[in-house]
């Protein structure tokens, strides 16, 4: 993640920790293609870009976020707006007490499955609950990976063939 869009995401949280505002306003601008374009074209002036922050609807009544908006499109940064987002939720997370893992699998794992590996993380990390960012990738073969606060597990069938390899290779040299 980008340690500016980190900066950002600090900052805001500390004048206002609306998670559901932010992410709203900020997903109405982005699936709005034109004027995301717009928004992040480095052709259109930031007085331009502001006129068109200061027409949005669902900018109304929320005049920290339209500062915060309006800020980022001043300084050229609103193509950090997904990262700001990402670091935004980090930190509202972690003042819960709980952390995002990215979960790899080959299938979505069922519920119990989840609750399962979520109380095993929580107790393993010392956290109050687990977010998992769940992504398919048929090429583990079978199992998973995770990667939780800078720590991977690989309980892959791919990442157990390669220490098999690994291991045969180093016999080998040996």
């Amino acid at each position: 993640m980008n340690e500016l869009a980190r900066r950002y995401a600090e900052a805001l949280y500390a004048v206002s920790p609306d998670e559901e505002t932010l992410q709203a306003t900020a997903q109405a601008m982005m699936a709005d293609a034109p004027l995301w374009e717009a928004l992040c074209s480095p052709a259109v002036q930031a007085w331009e870009k502001e006129r068109v922050l200061d027409r949005l609807p669902i900018l109304d009544g929320h005049g920290l976020l339209m500062r915060f908006y309006r800020l980022l499109a001043e300084k050229g940064r609103m193509t950090l707006l997904p990262d700001i987002l990402e670091a935004f939720h980090d930190k509202a997370l972690a003042q819960r007490g709980a952390v995002r893992c990215r979960l790899t699998c080959v299938r979505v794992p069922d519920e119990a499955e989840q609750e399962k590996l979520k109380q095993a993380l929580c107790r393993l990390h010392h956290k109050a609950d687990v977010v998992f960012d769940i992504h398919i990738d048929p090429a583990l073969l079978g199992g998973f990976t995770l990667e939780l606060e800078g720590v991977t597990y690989d309980k892959s069938v791919r990442g157990a063939l390669a220490g098999l390899s690994r291991q045969l290779e180093e016999r080998r040299m040996a």
